[in-house]
């Protein structure tokens, strides 16, 4: 599957093109069946952005509110919420 033949929806703002165009790879390069992202930069969405398919025989399209379950996370968030408290003392 080509980049060109992903459809991936949403914004991206110029200054972080590079995001879109990971995030396409990553569909044509990588296996990807359905993903989203979306990046705050001071306090302002810079990337907000969804593809794919909801499901492995790709015939139920990844939307805008596509509901996810997130395993393994929790020491990610934790830290980031710890550094996060520091950088603001």
């Amino acid at each position: 599957m080509s980049v060109a033949d992903i459809r991936v929806e949403g914004h991206c703002h110029s200054d972080f093109s590079v995001v879109e165009e990971e995030f396409r790879e990553n569909f044509a390069s990588r296996g990807e069946i359905g993903a989203a992202v979306c990046v705050y930069k001071d306090g302002e969405k810079v990337v907000d952005l969804w593809g794919g398919h909801r499901d492995e025989a790709r015939t139920q399209t990844w939307t805008k509110d596509t509901i996810v379950l997130m395993s393994s996370i929790a020491k990610s968030i934790t830290a980031l919420s710890v550094h996060m408290l520091v950088d603001r003392g």
